[in-house]
């Protein structure tokens, strides 16, 4: 694992919950008159299809044709309404979802699409409200408990959310999506061994359940169980391997276990597909650190600080990259800049101590390692460090004092401060 100041900050802040929306009609289409032309039972067969274009068009011919039943006419709009959902459409999707349940005020199935597209929009409140009436118009609807486990789970309310899951699970027990997302609030929970039984299960339903694989992988990695993490992983991305998130997490495996140069690949890859993600910046700049390459670590940390300009670890990261290189002042400002936005990270304290080291001002880097040492006694490179600053100041027996603790704890800490250029006296 990597030694250093530096900090990463995760990128998967969202567990991966299942919705198909697509299969969520939850109403039989009520077939067409017998003796209609076949144009007509096509034109149904697309407005129920899989393509959305092809679905909005069919079903947009059905309604203004104005000859359907009260009832078909809302299967029309409510189908409808999940094509243009699929197709990012929201606004459209919850007009057409409003008029199929205007028709059909009981049609249980519009009201849980409405809900997931209410999800989609961060409209929990107005997703619970509708998933709460899908089910009770149809309570043995696993769908709807499946997917208002999942507007629990993006309220917080885990506990809630695994009931739902439960209950989806006992309604139909081959449901590999509802597992998944049990699995995602349990690891939510802290509680990773039921998540990997619950991932376990999906994949067993699911072999080609690329979420639950990614999924499980986080379970692992939270269990610091990184080869395990990064196998599944690795089968994530053979299954589906556009997924960025999940290049990311593998990333953030292989550095940890200090594989560097996998490290560096996974977080480009990541930054090839989504250029946004600070995070993935920040943490390809910590493995470049690590390579000893401080010059494009600090062009990594430069353009996570423009992508967010709140992101702390990523200026306290910045900030010993440029102290290694010697660029004194400005990695004294983003230690301030970092300990602006988080006062008693004892990781900048002793970063900005590291400076003041390197600046030769030991009494600023005592006062900050001892800030940090109130915050995490045992941290070796605040010992060490300290060390050095007293030693500076001629206080030999309590520089001989903070070495040994530091060594007690991490052998190898006076090379690292060696690679930082400090070293103290022979």
């Amino acid at each position: 694992m990597l030694q250093a100041l530096h900090e990463r900050q995760v990128y998967r802040g969202r567990y991966r919950f299942s919705i198909l929306l697509a299969a969520t009609s939850c109403a039989a289409l009520l077939s067409p008159s017998t003796g209609l032309a076949q144009a007509k039972a096509d034109n149904w067969a697309q407005c129920e299809g899989q393509i959305p274009d092809l679905s909005i068009s069919a079903c947009t011919e059905l309604i203004s044709a104005g000859k359907q039943s009260v009832e078909n006419l809302a299967v029309a709009y409510n189908s409808r309404g999940i094509a243009h959902e699929l197709k990012g459409q929201h606004d459209l999707a919850i007009t057409d979802f409003n008029q199929a349940i205007k028709l059909e005020p009981d049609y249980a199935g519009a009201f849980s699409n409405r809900a997931n597209t209410y999800a989609s929009m961060g409209n929990l409140d107005g997703a619970m409200s509708d998933y709460n009436q899908a089910i009770r118009l149809k309570p043995d609807d696993a769908d709807a408990f499946n997917y208002r486990g999942v507007a629990y789970s993006a309220r917080g309310q885990f506990d809630l959310a695994i009931a739902d899951f439960n209950q989806a699970i006992q309604l139909r027990p081959e449901n590999a999506g509802a597992f998944n997302n049990r699995g995602s609030a349990y690891d939510a929970k802290g509680q990773f061994d039921q998540a990997i039984a619950d991932f376990d299960k999906a994949i067993l339903l699911k072999p080609d359940y690329s979420e639950a694989f990614s999924n499980r992988g986080n379970a692992y990695s939270d269990k610091r169980q990184y080869d395990q993490a990064i196998a599944d992983y690795s089968e994530a991305i053979r299954l589906n391997p556009q997924d960025a998130e999940t290049y990311y997490n593998r990333g953030i495996g292989y550095l940890v276990k200090g594989l560097l140069d996998q490290a560096i690949a996974d977080f480009s890859q990541t930054i090839s597909m989504k250029p946004g993600v600070a995070e993935a910046f920040n943490d390809r700049g910590i493995a470049y650190h690590g390579r000893g390459q401080d010059d494009l670590a600090i062009a990594d940390f430069d353009q996570a600080i423009r992508l967010n300009p709140s992101f702390a670890d990523a200026f306290k990261n910045r900030c010993i990259s440029r102290a290694i290189a010697g660029q004194l002042q400005t990695a004294l400002a983003d230690c301030n800049q970092s300990l602006t936005m988080r006062a008693s990270d004892p990781l900048a304290l002793g970063s900005r101590a590291l400076v003041y080291l390197k600046m030769k001002n030991p009494s600023a880097a005592i006062a900050d390692y001892n800030a940090a040492l109130a915050i995490n006694p045992s941290r070796a490179s605040s010992l060490y460090g300290r060390g050095l600053a007293k030693q500076m100041q001629g206080d030999a027996a309590g520089a001989e004092a903070d070495f040994a603790a530091a060594q007690a704890i991490q052998p190898a800490v006076a090379g690292q401060f060696a690679r930082w250029g400090v070293t103290g006296k022979p």
